[in-house]
Parts: C-alpha cells; sequence; structure tokens
C-alpha cells in the first residue's frame, strides 16, 4: 500500500460514510421551515466568493471558457437537484416547508464519486489551477441555482396558497 493509496481510498471512503449519514437522516428526517427570504444570500455569498478566488487565480484566454461551462453545467444540475427537494405549505402556518430528498442526496453522491473520477483524469492533461477553479464553479452552479430554483418554487407555492404577493 503506497501513499497514493490513501490519496485515492479516503475521499472515497468518507464518501461512503457520508452517504450512510445522509441516507439515515433523509429517510427519518421531518419537514422543516424554509426562510425564504434568506435564500438568495447563499447564492451571493458562494458567487462573490468564487469570482474573488478565481480573479486571483492567473487563468489565461480559454481557461476562463473552461470555467464558465463548468458553471452553466453545475447550474444545469442544480436546477434538477433544486427540483427533487419537495417543498410543500404548511397549512396551518402557511410557511414553505422542505424535506430531505433521498433522490437529492443520491445525486449529489454520484456527483462527487463522479467529481473524484474526473479529478484523476483531468489532472493528467490540464493545469490544476484550471481543474480546481472548474470544479469550483461548478459547486457554486450547483449549490446556488439549486437555492434559487427552491426559491422559485416556494414563493410560487406561497403565492398559490395565499400567503405572499407573487
Amino acid at each position: 500500500m503506497s501513499p497514493q493509496d490513501g490519496q485515492t481510498y479516503g475521499p472515497l471512503i468518507g464518501i461512503g460514510i457520508a452517504a450512510a449519514v445522509m441516507l439515515l437522516r433523509a429517510r427519518g428526517g421531518k419537514a422543516k421551515p424554509m426562510n425564504v427570504v434568506t435564500m438568495w444570500i447563499i447564492p451571493a455569498m458562494l458567487f462573490t466568493a468564487f469570482v474573488a478566488v478565481t480573479a486571483t487565480s492567473h487563468l489565461h484566454g480559454l481557461d476562463y471558457g473552461w470555467v464558465i461551462g463548468a458553471f452553466v453545467i453545475g447550474g444545469a444540475l442544480g436546477w434538477q437537484r433544486g427540483r427533487m427537494m419537495p417543498i410543500h405549505i404548511d397549512p396551518d402556518t402557511g410557511k414553505p416547508m422542505i424535506k430531505t430528498s433521498v433522490a437529492a442526496l443520491v445525486f449529489i453522491l454520484a456527483l462527487m464519486a463522479v467529481r473524484i473520477a474526473l479529478r484523476q483524469v483531468l489532472a493528467q492533461y490540464a493545469n490544476s489551477l484550471l481543474v480546481t477553479d472548474a470544479f469550483m464553479a461548478l459547486a457554486v452552479g450547483l449549490l446556488g441555482v439549486a437555492r434559487i430554483e427552491m426559491f422559485i418554487r416556494a414563493r410560487r407555492l406561497q403565492a398559490e396558497h395565499g400567503t405572499v404577493a407573487a
């Protein structure tokens, strides 16, 4: 067993443990109230931090195209993940409620596994800063757009329920 084996298997073991814990929590979890008003804050903070880090990463020319492409792909995956999260309006309080979706967790875990495999392959052919920035762009797109999709859906449900103006 070489030190390289630990670098390969360590993240996979971590993902396996995280998957087991997350799936157990999702199966028995109850719906929690969403704070719709602050849902836009996390995507804004993620995007600001991403721009600040990418601006100092010394990428050149076409590298930015790869980073933007990764952001777009992350956004598309995030929209899909956001759609997987069940949201409903609590009939008593009129607040949107969200429950952790097992499908959304499996989706994220599959993306993490794909990321590990791609990172191994891309590290051989591309600049390490480009690979890091591209994966960061994918994550920002995924997490930010998922929250934006959930925000839009929660606001629409509230408007249909009559608890907030559209």
